[in-house]
């Protein structure tokens, strides 16, 4: 993997941990949501988020282009006066400099040239209703080159250090830039470590995790291929993008998203992050019919049906083949 792409996540990783704080910030002060217009949840934490990791590419890599959930209207028309003025206390706070509202939402917004080589899929809250529960969610800063996944930061600041042990320390940086690559850190702790995804090949001790949300799913799908491929290991409801994390770090071996409608199309800032750090842990990401997933039609997997993330070939071959069954009965 050329040194560039470390270099480049090497310089958004500091943004990656204060919005980490930022978020926990706002978990302890002011945990509230204002809806979107597709009727799903936004916070502060979400715009602090982007803000901040939008900051550090347009500073670092002004020409790269960023495609990212957030836009600063709905936050612009929506905020109080009094959460106008948190998110600008947050923001300066996390820099230590003070910023105002305007910059904070021309970060946001700053999209750089989106015909560039380098493009960055930005989910600055990923499993929104994770956060506003106190449970998983994850920040999601993904790089893309020539629109192929080539590396990925997630963090996760709910998720357990070390997934086997009950007593670990919460809160896990994950980062992945190639074959081989995948390592997690501590975030308020000094260790990190390389990690690999689970090598298990047998079906009775496979684990499955899925959406806490089942409207991100086919729940009898997944149920179906559990069936048809033996997996008996269990399954496990995790939100957002803390289920790459997972498998990256041997805590299962699929993660499985179907379509939850026909007409339905992942959006890429729900994955691009997930899918270079999976795939740096040896993971093996495709849709559910065994397709590369295709980045390269702007905001919309368009032309793949669903998500599936496995540990291993083997794992992959026993999900495709369970999904193709289940499917053929229906």
């Amino acid at each position: 993997m050329p040194s560039n792409i470390t270099h480049f996540l090497t310089s958004v990783n500091e943004a990656a941990r204060l919005s980490a704080t930022l978020c926990r910030k706002v978990q302890n002060e002011l945990l509230s949501s204002m809806d979107k217009s597709d009727s799903s949840p936004v916070t502060i934490a979400d715009y602090g988020c982007q803000a901040l990791i939008h900051r550090a590419i347009m500073l670092n890599f002004p020409e790269h282009g960023l495609i990212s959930e957030e836009g600063s209207e709905h936050l612009r028309t929506n905020a109080s006066d009094d959460e106008t003025s948190y998110i600008v206390r947050l923001v300066s706070e996390s820099l230590g400099e003070e910023v105002t509202i305007e910059q904070i939402c021309d970060w946001i917004d700053h999209r750089g040239d989106l015909d560039n080589e380098f493009i960055w899929s930005i989910d600055p809250i990923d499993g929104t209703k994770g956060f506003l529960r106190k449970a998983q969610y994850a920040i999601a800063i993904g790089l893309l080159q020539d629109c192929k996944p080539v590396g990925g930061i997630l963090v996760c600041p709910s998720l357990p250090y070390d997934l086997d042990d009950a007593d670990s320390a919460v809160g896990v940086l994950m980062i992945g830039y190639g074959a081989g690559t995948a390592r997690k850190f501590a975030i308020d702790a000094e260790h990190s470590m390389s990690v690999s995804s689970n090598t298990v090949t047998d079906s009775r001790q496979m684990r499955v995790l899925g959406s806490v949300e089942s409207a991100h799913g086919d729940p009898a799908l997944v149920s179906g291929m559990m069936q048809a491929s033996n997996i008996e290991g269990g399954f496990v409801r995790y939100d957002s993008q803390a289920k790459y994390a997972v498998i990256a770090m041997g805590g299962a071996e699929m993660y499985i998203r179907p379509r939850s409608k026909p007409d339905y199309r992942e959006n890429i800032w729900d994955h691009v992050a997930g899918v270079a750090v999976c795939e740096a842990a040896g993971a093996v990401v495709t849709d559910i019919d065994g397709k590369a997933l295709d980045f390269s039609h702007g905001e919309k997997l368009t032309e793949n049906r669903g998500v599936l993330a496995t540990a291993n070939a083997t794992a992959h071959k026993l999900a495709i083949d369970g999904i193709k069954a289940t499917e053929t009965a229906q």
